[in-house]
């Protein structure tokens, strides 16, 4: 049973209340005075765009421990695509002059990236007094490799605010909704705490501001305003906490006329996300995951233990079945969206809980470029953590087809400043780096440096171990044996029977739909004889060797030390150096030949053709499995 990271509560009124409004609409545009000091400007020269050409250097390890809810062990096995992070431009922070004339270097919070090509970036500042604004910028990727690629990126418009700072942001339809704060009274100040607001600006058909002025602001409670979410007929905010008794929480406005439909009180509301089954809002303290409705109605809630820091950026973002929690200093959760139940966890990197943090989270599940340019699909996850920089891992299935969090050995970046907040789509990704600016960076998988094009590979097939002579009625999966960079591979996939076949099940079944089988016990063995097989205790029976059977008990789980698993299978990886070092007189005019045992883990094996690709053949003479002959295997060379 996986162990409960959030547990239902009882709903207190006393701390957590909701209550419809009418439809006031808060302040319209008329009543709103012009940003008279606010600063307006299309290309704005003031912010300085370095062009870059350099593929970083990714460090770090699998340290971070990849935790099961089950038995807190690694994830493990399971391999993580190899990307690489091309830095295609540096964007200097923005520099705002505050209402006291005193210029002030402002941090961008809160990245929002469209399909065709813009991206929405808010700023504030970090400490007193309010000052921020917002940058839209255009982006062009000119296709090529990783190494060829280049990216044009440039300033469409921006606005400096002086009173006023802006922590997250949306974008729909040409409408920017911003989610910030303003203690000046042209924002709707008046004197007391509440100083959060919701705003949104309209758009022209370039990306430029139609107006000087709002489409629609209205004061909010609390000092700050957190997060935003459009999402079809409506807008959610998420509000912090104020003084004087005033509280934060959720609130829920119309889409079209903007009216409040309602207001939720929540205590350090920190973020929220929606999907179709549903609003999520993350709060910090006791870390409370709450469910709602479209119109704000109470769902669900969920309980931890941990307590959030209250000022840290901290969010939540819904994907499929799961909800991933960056909980600044505890790390990340992946959450099972329907109960609250702990999928897995990854603890923050580093010692040190202030600048050491999980601040962000992006799922990018679009088609991406690999380095040679080819289209690659794959659910690539980013963190953004603090003074350790951008973490990546990859979400894929297990054997049991559970999905699993999986890094590459080497999987950070750009740990000089302090990653807050990361948002990718395509083969693109924005990373609010800090007082370090904007980091813009194409994704890219590593270029192959291996020539491969002399390299042994042969395809086979899985057949069940006592399926009689008709034996393609028995194929059960397939096998790929091949050579990769310095190694030796050898893949076992999960199969179905051929249409038009059928086979007879463990219980005497007749069965025509796909049969899965269990690859996560396979084996595999290399030999230079029959009489090897034997004196390693891999063959029973006899007494003469062709009349030997391979025995399925020994072959469980042999050489599981070059096994992982891989999306619908099991890959084994030996390097050259294993048979240089185990069967050196098996090499030929530097070419490899040996015999070998796949087997799938649970009564099938890796059935030879008579006459395989590259002088490959099955033996047929083992009537418990085959041992197939490899011959001429030759390995990839450096280029």
């Amino acid at each position: 049973m996986k162990r409960v990271f959030l547990i239902p509560t009882i709903i207190c009124l006393a701390c957590f209340t909701g209550c419809d409004k009418d439809k006031d609409g808060g302040q319209n545009k008329k009543e709103i005075p012009l940003m008279e000091d606010a600063i307006f400007q299309n290309d704005d020269p003031d912010l300085k765009i370095t062009r870059k050409n350099e593929i970083l250097e990714a460090t770090g390890t699998k340290s971070m421990r990849l935790k099961s809810a089950d038995d807190e062990t690694s994830a493990g096995g399971l391999q993580a695509n190899d990307y690489r992070f091309k830095l295609v431009a540096d964007v200097s922070t923005l520099n705002v002059r505050d209402a006291d004339g005193v210029t002030r270097k402002v941090q961008a919070t809160h990245v929002k990236i469209s399909d065709d090509g813009y991206a929405f970036v808010s700023y504030n500042h970090q400490h007193a007094p309010n000052a921020g604004g917002l940058v839209v910028f255009k982006y062009v990727i000119q296709d090529g490799t990783l190494q060829t690629v280049k990216v044009d990126v440039r300033v469409v418009t921006s606005i400096r605010m002086p009173r006023a700072q802006v922590n997250a942001i949306d974008y729909d339809g040409n409408k920017l909704y911003l989610a910030g704060a303003s203690e000046e009274p042209q924002f709707g100040y008046k004197g007391d705490s509440d100083v959060a607001f919701f705003m949104v600006m309209e758009l022209d058909a370039n990306k430029k501001f139609k107006n000087q002025e709002p489409l629609f602001y209205t004061q909010l409670t609390s000092f700050q305003a957190t997060s935003i979410r459009k999402n079809g007929a409506r807008i959610y905010v998420t509000t912090g906490d104020g003084t004087e008794g005033t509280q934060g929480g959720l609130y829920v406005f119309d889409a079209n006329d903007y009216g409040q439909v309602k207001f939720v009180e929540a205590e350090h509301a920190r973020s929220v996300d929606v999907d179709e089954s549903g609003i999520y809002m993350l709060q910090a303290n006791n870390e409370r995951v709450t469910k709602f409705d479209a119109n704000g109605n109470l769902v669900s809630r969920y309980q931890a233990n941990n307590e959030l820091q209250k000022d840290a950026k901290s969010e939540i973002l819904v994907w499929k079945d799961y909800l991933f929690v960056a909980e600044n200093d505890y790390g990340l959760r992946m959450l099972f969206k329907e109960n609250g139940e702990e999928n897995l966890w990854i603890p923050r990197p580093g010692e040190d809980p202030e600048r050491h943090v999980t601040n962000s989270v992006s799922m990018n599940s679009d088609v991406k470029k690999d380095a040679s340019g080819k289209p690659a699909q794959s659910n690539l996850l980013l963190l953004a953590n603090g003074e350790k920089g951008v973490y990546w891992y990859d979400v894929v299935k297990d054997l049991n087809g559970e999905d699993r969090i999986v890094a590459a050995d080497n999987n950070s970046i750009l740990g000089e400043n302090s990653a807050n907040f990361i948002e990718s789509k395509g083969n693109i990704v924005f990373v609010a780096d800090g007082l370090g600016g904007l980091k813009i960076l194409y994704i890219g998988e590593q270029e192959a440096t291996w020539d491969c094009s002399g390299a042994f590979r042969y395809s086979t097939w899985l057949k069940d171990n006592g399926g009689g002579n008709d034996l393609w009625k028995r194929k059960v999966g397939d096998v790929l044996f091949a050579a990769e960079e310095g190694n030796f591979v050898i893949y076992m996939y999960s199969g179905y029977v051929p249409e038009g076949f059928t086979f007879i099940d463990e219980d005497g079944i007749e069965r025509k739909n796909q049969k899965t089988i269990d690859l996560k016990s396979a084996g595999v063995a290399f030999g230079t004889s029959l009489q090897y097989f034997d004196d390693l205790e891999l063959l029973s029976g006899g007494p003469a060797l062709e009349n030997k059977n391979i025995v399925n008990g020994a072959m469980k789980d042999y050489n599981k030390a070059y096994r992982t698993l891989i999306p619908g299978g099991v890959k084994f990886t030996f390097p050259k150096s294993y048979f240089e070092t185990n069967f050196p007189d098996a090499f030929e005019n530097g070419q490899l030949n040996l015999m070998v045992i796949a087997y799938s883990g649970n009564g099938a094996w890796a059935y030879g053709e008579p006459q395989g690709p590259s002088g490959s053949t099955g033996t047929g003479v083992n009537n418990n499995g085959q041992i197939l002959n490899l011959k001429g295997v030759g390995f990839c060379v450096e280029k």
